[in-house]
C-alpha cells in the first residue's frame, strides 16, 4: 500500500496513476471527509481511501509526502513512527524571492531536513522536478521526462526508481541524500517560466546517458 500525504495538483496525480497501476491508494489527510478530498477518493478507484495523516502512514510500507514545504515540520509530527518506511520526497525547499523568482528556503533542502527530522526513515527524493500534468498523462511531454532520485539507502533508490519507471519516466540515481538541494534547485528553475509570463517555454527535464569521452583521463577537479 501506498500513503500519499498531501490532495493538491501532485498528490491527485500520483494517487490516480499509481492506482492505475494496481497499487493501493490511502491518502493522508487533516480533513479526510471534506468534499474535494472524497472526490478525489472516488476518482481513484473504489479501492482507495482516505484518513489521517497519521493512520494513513502507519498503514503503508511506502509513503509520498506531497505537500507545500512550509508544511513538513508539521506534518512530520503527525506521521507517527515511520522507521524503516520509504518516504518518498516530493516537496521542494524553495521561496519566492525579492525578484519574483524562486530561491532556496533553506540552506540544504527539505529533503536532507527530513532525513535529519526522521533518521531511521528511508528517505527518497524523487519526481519533486516533474510537472503534476505529466505525472498524470506523460505523453504530453512528447519525449522520455526523467525524474533523478536521491537517498542514503540503496535499496530504497532502487524500489523508487522502479515506481518512476512504471510511471513512464525515466530515473537515474544521482547519489546520497545530500544531493537534494541540486535537484531542488533545478525545481526552482522549472517553475521560472510561469512566473514570468512565458509559459510557451515550459519544459521537462531530460537527460542524454552515455555521452563520456572515449577516451577519458578522470575526473579533473575545479580546484
Amino acid at each position: 500500500m501506498i500513503a500519499i500525504i498531501g490532495t493538491g495538483r501532485m498528490g491527485q496525480a500520483l494517487g490516480i496513476r499509481l492506482s492505475m497501476l494496481g497499487h493501493p491508494i490511502i491518502y493522508g489527510s487533516r480533513e479526510p471527509e471534506r468534499e474535494d478530498v472524497q472526490e478525489l477518493v472516488a476518482k481513484t478507484n473504489h479501492k482507495a481511501n482516505a484518513t489521517s495523516v497519521i493512520a494513513a502512514s502507519q498503514q503503508a510500507e511506502t509513503i509520498i509526502l506531497a505537500t507545500p514545504y512550509h508544511a513538513i515540520k508539521d506534518t512530520v509530527t503527525d506521521l507517527g513512527t515511520v522507521d524503516n518506511k520509504i518516504l518518498i520526497d516530493v516537496t521542494n525547499g524553495l521561496k519566492m524571492g525579492k525578484n519574483g523568482l524562486m530561491e532556496m528556503a533553506t540552506d540544504t533542502s527539505s529533503g536532507e531536513e527530513l532525513q535529519v527530522i526522521l533518521p531511521k526513515a528511508r528517505v527518497v527524493k524523487a519526481l519533486n522536478t516533474v510537472g503534476f500534468h505529466i505525472i498524470a498523462k506523460p505523453d504530453q511531454a512528447k519525449g522520455k521526462v526523467i525524474s533523478m532520485t536521491a537517498g542514503n539507502d540503496e535499496s530504497a533508490k532502487k524500489e523508487v526508481m522502479k515506481l518512476i519507471t512504471s510511471l513512464g519516466l525515466d530515473t537515474m540515481d544521482i547519489g546520497p541524500i545530500t544531493q537534494s538541494r541540486f535537484l531542488e534547485g533545478m525545481s526552482a528553475l522549472y517553475i521560472t517560466p510561469y512566473l514570468t509570463g512565458r509559459i510557451d517555454e515550459a519544459f521537462e527535464y531530460s537527460l542524454l546517458k552515455g555521452t563520456s569521452p572515449l577516451e577519458s583521463k578522470g575526473v579533473r577537479t575545479a580546484g
